[in-house]
């Protein structure tokens, strides 16, 4: 199992201070892969014509190539609060993610992660708008995913961390994949959105996931909201949840979506960079 972490230049703060030398650094501290963050949709690669994104992500690529860093996983479009209530919006956003997933190819990337829309809002679990939310994400996914298999990219859903919504916890991500029935449709388990749900075990819902997570989101929390917090600042039983990982056979990346402080001076950002390594490596069994 690699070991990755959500950065690229596009970052103001993070690993985005080190601009050119941003792929160079991760390697140096540790990591060989990056979950490379394309979820702003203000982000230059939407607001740039085709052309201008595409000579900017093959100049990103060539630099994480030049350094030895894979670009594994690319985070899609997102917005929050979310605006996918009307037509009109939905339309939009599938024009920007129908360009996320090309971009994510022009990176040299296979994995691309989104997460469900919400037309119907964010409380629509146990009510009658729950099937009508599902059966728009299955229109609106199985457009996105003609695009993905013309790219051979594969688009990951991701298990959300809203308590009242009908496609938040991992078992109604799963029926979802499951329903859709294409290798090139898999899950991104997010670790702190499963941990937001007292009643939910980590591990025994990677178990419950096993071979249809393509990709991961790793980070801690503490109940009820999205922390994003380092592991073990948080409530989750890592000795546990990289168990579950070693027996499910995952192969993939452990990529962190979480980092250090972003107001951090330089070297104790790279100290405490190089530490992160350390921690993620005690949690797969690599140290």
């Amino acid at each position: 199992m690699r070991i990755g972490i959500s950065a690229s230049s596009l970052e103001k703060q993070g690993y985005g201070r080190f601009g050119e030398d941003t792929y160079l650094k991760l390697k140096e501290h540790g990591f060989s892969c990056t979950d490379f963050n394309m979820a702003d949709t203000n982000a230059a690669v939407y607001t740039k014509d085709l052309a201008q994104a595409e000579a900017f992500l093959q100049r990103e690529r060539a630099m994480a190539e030049a350094a030895g860093i894979e670009i594994n996983q690319v985070h899609g479009p997102w917005r929050w609060p979310p605006k996918d209530a009307t037509e009109e919006d939905r339309k939009e956003r599938m024009e920007k993610m129908k360009k996320s997933i090309y971009l994510t190819a022009v990176l040299g990337c296979k994995n691309w992660v989104v997460h469900p829309i919400m037309p119907l809002g964010l409380e629509d679990a146990d009510t009658e708008n729950a099937l009508r939310t599902w059966a728009m994400n299955f229109v609106f996914m199985e457009e996105l995913l003609e695009t993905a298999k013309e790219y051979d990219v594969t688009v990951c859903l991701e298990n959300m961390p809203m308590h009242k919504f009908s496609m938040s916890k991992p078992k109604e991500i799963l029926n979802f994949v499951e329903q859709i029935g294409d290798d090139h449709f898999k899950i991104c388990l997010d670790t702190g959105h499963v941990s937001v749900f007292p009643e939910l075990d980590l591990a025994e819902e990677t178990r419950r996931l096993g071979k249809e997570i393509r990709v991961l989101h790793v980070h801690d929390n503490r109940y009820n909201c999205d922390m994003h917090l380092n592991p073990y600042d948080g409530i989750v039983d890592w000795e546990s949840f990289g168990k579950a990982l070693r027996d499910i056979q995952f192969d993939g990346v452990f990529s962190l979506e979480t980092a250090p402080g972003g107001k951090l001076p330089d070297a104790l950002f790279e100290e405490k960079a190089k530490h992160l390594v350390h921690i993620c490596k005690h949690i797969i069994g690599t140290v």
